[in-house]
């Protein structure tokens, strides 16, 4: 893990300040709003730095160090082939990288200059070009630049764990993993206050900040000569034809995704450094750590280079026992089956309002619950006990069928793949509206503004996704905007169910109408938007490296993923028809039931929040109300400070819904502040 921080400049660009100076004063100014950048993101790196600025100065690259694998100045990033033509810079971890090293040294003879996974991607580029993004597997963020042909390409990982944006200043192509290192590199910041409202840096490839956006998932940019910067897709997420019929049976599948777990997990154990692991009370995260014990205790594997004498290492997260939302009781039960050491962090009211101006500046985004600043809290425990990386259980969900949105899709059309299990027409179609009410009914105890019916063309366009219209349930009320927000920009924008059909692309649209199961559709919605740009973001990269933890995602190796999709829907979701009750992450349950304890076998998963009500005098509230102010309000410039007023004066009696309209409201004031963004003025 890494921060990056690169500079392209463009040919004839409308603002481009473009110089033919090649002199070592402008070659001493760029490498100095690179170290500037770099101290800005030190968090990701703070092991070392390095910068390279091509000789005709127009491209620079630069690199601070979290050391991970090869600990040695061999490991020093930007990295550049023996000709010194190709030059990178990878955040990230590449697995499996021993054996495609032994494939190009004895294929090509390539000689590599270290043992670090990142030197893979100057081997790989040399021999397949662009090509080569489909031979890592891991997650990353990389860029690299081929001085013999002048192309810059800037790539990102399948599914988005590691953070990749970009914006175009003064004539200048820049990228990093945040928008906080573009500071120093001239870039003003302002609201994007269309995104805002349409959330399309909730579903699309926008951000909070105007003319920042991301690298998507499963992409990435190129220029070549220094010209127009084009966006590419190397990857996307992949389902069958809903009426292939499966023929393997249930036990062949379920051994399928064992080993491929197993596999990915034991690929992620690999480091120079000690390892251990993020567990909660759920079963995907128990899963993990069950089977880390299995392969460290019973097949002898390496977890980093941690010592063989000690136990492996849990880290948890405890918050208070009276809110409803605290499992460290049943992640104990769960360190104590497993035999292995527990860290916990309790996290109250105190710590969150201590941490949470923080933790959003790193997430550089709001988020409606508070769960990510317990994440944060608990991210500071590994690294002040000497650990660098940390397995954990996120994306399970989203690959096998997790959430309660989820069960309507599935319920909307019988599992063709799957005849023995499919549910009897009559029976389906009246579980499908019970789930429908009791989905709204449990988005709307949640605080969520929910319907199931969509607009017609998002209708059609999306299949009725059901998921879609759970994504949209949390909208800021209209009466919280400004006039001229309603007035200028609302009646420009689509509504925010059609934000996400239009992201979706024409050829993926085709398979969700025609050719997948709805619950599949359903899951590539999620996993495109609300995966990739909050929960992989705020409970994932940004509240992990904001402490220099790297974290790695086994449920989200592209080779298991590829297994599970191509799983039937009822595998992933079974119904039981004596019950009538629906078991989620059936297949997982069953490929991990040998490594994880009776009880979380069992147990029905419980999503990791934060508590959402707070006591009316504690220290949120008044942390609440040193922020709500009017001037604070009236300085974002597109809320109403009247409206923000009346609902402060409501606040932590036990109003959900107003509770997460003001986390939202103060996080955009937090991140004003920190960044110093321009208040937003009407369009002229």
């Amino acid at each position: 893990m890494c921060g990056i921080s690169a500079i392209i400049s463009l040919e004839g660009h409308s603002s481009a300040k473009r110089t033919n100076d090649v002199s070592d004063h402008v070659r001493s100014k760029i490498s100095k709003e690179l170290d500037q950048s770099l101290y800005m993101i030190a968090h990701r790196g703070p092991d070392s730095r390095g910068i390279w600025v091509s000789e005709d100065n127009r491209v620079a690259l630069s690199h601070c160090r979290l050391a991970i694998n090869d600990l040695t100045p061999d490991g020093h990033q930007p990295m550049h082939d023996a000709d010194g033509g190709i030059h990178t810079v990878v955040n990230g971890e590449i697995y499996d990288y021993d054996r495609i090293r032994a494939r190009l040294s004895q294929q090509f003879g390539y000689k590599f200059q270290g043992h670090s996974d990142s030197e893979l991607v100057v081997a790989l580029y040399k021999y397949y070009g662009t090509s080569f993004l489909e031979q890592l597997r891991g997650e990353f963020a990389l860029c690299l630049y081929d001085s013999t042909t002048q192309f810059f390409m800037a790539a990102r990982d399948r599914y988005g764990v590691k953070p990749l944006l970009w914006t175009v200043v003064d004539g200048r192509l820049l990228i990093a993993p945040e928008a906080k290192a573009f500071l120093p590199l001239g870039w003003k910041p302002e609201w994007d206050v269309r995104a805002l409202m349409d959330e399309s840096w909730h579903f699309g490839c926008r951000t909070l900040f105007k003319g920042v956006q991301k690298v998507r998932p499963g992409e990435y940019l190129t220029c070549t000569e220094f010209g127009q910067v084009e966006s590419r897709e190397y990857w996307d997420i992949e389902y069958p034809d809903k009426f292939h019929v499966e023929t393997r049976t249930e036990d062949e599948m379920i051994a399928g995704v064992r080993q491929r777990l197993l596999e990915a997990i034991r690929l992620r154990l690999r480091a120079d450094v000690p390892v251990g692991i993020y567990l909660s009370g759920g079963i995907d995260s128990s899963a993990v750590a069950g089977m880390v014990a299995h392969l460290v205790k019973e097949q002898g594997e390496k977890m980093g280079n941690n010592d063989a004498t000690d136990r492996i290492a849990c880290f948890s997260i405890a918050f208070d026992k009276d809110s409803g939302f605290d499992e460290s009781d049943v992640a104990a039960r769960t360190a104590s089956w497993l035999d292995v050491k527990q860290h916990t962090l309790h996290v109250g009211e105190a710590e969150i309002a201590a941490s949470l101006g923080d933790a959003t500046y790193h997430c550089e985004h709001h988020n409606m619950n508070l769960n990510f600043v317990g994440k944060f809290a608990l991210s500071q425990v590994p690294r002040e006990l000497g650990y660098r990386v940390v397995l954990t259980g996120e994306g399970a969900d989203e690959q096998f069928v997790g959430y309660p949105w989820f069960i309507p899709d599935f319920l909307k059309e019988r599992d063709h793949s799957w005849p023995d299990r499919a549910i009897p027409e009559e029976e389906r179609q009246l579980l499908l509206g019970e789930h429908r009410q009791s989905l709204a009914d449990f988005l709307g105890s949640r605080g969520a503004d929910f319907s199931t019916h969509l607009p017609d063309v998002v209708a059609r366009e999306l299949n009725d996704s059901i998921t879609a219209a759970a994504l949209t349930g949390y909208p800021l009320p209209a009466d919280f905007w400004a006039d001229w927000v309603v007035g200028q920009v609302r009646r420009l924008i689509p509504l925010r169910l059609q934000t996400i059909a239009n992201d979706v692309s024409v050829r993926v649209k085709h398979k969700i109408q025609r050719s997948w199961h709805p619950v599949h559709s359903g899951m590539y919605i999620w996993s495109k938007s609300h995966l990739a740009n909050v929960m992989l973001s705020c409970l994932g990269d940004r509240t992990e490296m904001a402490h220099s933890i790297e974290a790695r995602t086994p449920f989200l190796d592209h080779e298991l993923t590829r297994y599970i999709n191509n799983l039937p829907p009822s595998v992933k979701l079974r119904h039981d028809s004596t019950t009538g009750q629906f078991t989620e992450k059936w297949i997982l349950r069953e490929a991990a039931r040998p490594f994880i304890s009776p009880e979380l076998y069992e147990r029905k998963k419980a999503a990791y929040t934060a508590p959402v009500t707070y006591s009316e005098n504690g220290p949120l509230k008044r942390y609440y109300e040193k922020l709500l102010t009017e001037e604070n309000v009236e300085e974002l410039g597109f809320l109403k400070w009247k409206t923000v007023i009346e609902l402060r004066d409501g606040l932590f009696v036990k109003d959900r819904r107003a509770m997460r309209i003001l986390n939202v409201v103060c996080q955009w004031i937090i991140l004003a502040k920190r960044f110093g963004i321009k208040r937003a003025e009407p369009l002229r």
